[in-house]
């Protein structure tokens, strides 16, 4: 659900996913650097742990990010498979004061079983030739995770330089932040109803954490309040010019009014500058936005003002 001028998923739950290593090229447009992984995971990690009391349900988050074997082009497999990929998902990075971190996981270490059920096949995922095969498949991984995770720590079995270990891991309680830096000269965002997908691009384009915030905390918002679901379930085209004409326009704006306000509480309460939103939408709308209102998917420019400004007015800080 693109909410930017030009329409083009990182978990913070069982798994943040997508994240590749630097020194390997990774398949398709997945992520592309481990550093610029990690920050978008950390900024996504707080607005998720700080938007649990308002969220209208809970995720199991751990702060681990993984990444697959089926994520790299042929040529870098084997390197992958060296690092016991072809076993199981990796561990890119564990996030500071998580329960990943607390429960001893580090990066390098490949997940094998979840209280004893074996995990699918890296090897079978990536032998699928079709992109939506195989990332659907990949996914099997994180939901056995995160479903186990739901009633309650769970038993891992991890492999570690050769070696398999058996440790315990557990969860917060958090809004659904799964969010996917993606390898694209597109500077766009948007939301697939399960996870955040953000461009490498849009990350360069942002010039601070608080407006990264503001950009992720939006398309979190459009998630968690379920609009994905709920504009499928009303006919609205998920892309064409159907979908920003009559019935279906005023459908899609109402929920990008929702994800704006809502996106505001995420990035209050999660400590970042809530007045880096106008700065930011007006220099994004300067640059990017060339289409008249009629053709536009998402509000104008002085109606984000406008919502913006009441979301901050009624933040309990400002009352």
């Amino acid at each position: 659900m693109p909410v930017f001028a030009r329409s083009l998923s990182l978990a913070f739950g069982a798994a943040l996913l997508w994240c590749t290593a630097a020194s390997a090229q990774p398949r398709g447009s997945a992520s592309t650097l481990r550093e610029a992984d990690a920050r978008v995971a950390r900024v996504a990690w707080r607005l998720a742990l700080a938007g649990r009391d308002i969220c209208p349900a809970s995720f199991p988050a751990t702060g681990i990010l993984f990444h697959h074997l089926a994520e790299y082009e042929a040529d870098d497999r084997r390197l992958m498979l060296a690092h016991g990929l072809g076993r199981g998902p990796g561990i890119l990075t564990v996030l500071e004061g998580s329960p990943g971190a607390g429960a001893g996981l580090a990066a390098g270490d490949v997940l094998l079983s979840v209280d004893g059920a074996a995990l699918p096949s890296p090897l079978e995922i990536a032998a699928e030739p079709m992109r939506k095969l195989w990332r659907a498949r990949v996914e099997e991984s994180e939901k056995l995770l995160e479903d186990r995770l739901r009633a309650g720590p769970v038993r891992l079995e991890i492999l570690r330089e050769g070696r398999v270990l058996a440790m315990s891991l557990g969860s917060v309680p958090a809004c659904l932040g799964r969010v996917r830096l993606a390898r694209s000269t597109q500077v766009n965002a948007f939301a697939s109803g399960s996870r955040v997908i953000m461009t490498t691009a849009m990350l360069a384009y942002l010039r601070s954490d608080d407006e990264l915030a503001v950009v992720l905390a939006h398309e979190l918002s459009h998630n968690i309040l379920g609009h994905p679901d709920l504009l499928d379930a009303q006919g609205v085209p998920k892309r064409g010019i159907l979908r920003g004409i009559g019935k279906n326009a005023k459908r899609v704006w109402r929920t990008e009014a929702e994800a704006d306000r809502f996106a505001i509480r995420l990035v209050a309460a999660a400590g970042f500058d809530v007045g880096a939103a106008i700065p930011f939408w007006r220099r994004y709308y300067a640059d990017y936005d060339i289409f008249p209102q009629i053709f536009r998917t998402h509000p104008s420019l002085g109606a984000r003002e406008r919502i913006t400004l009441e979301a901050i007015a009624a933040l309990p800080a400002a009352r």
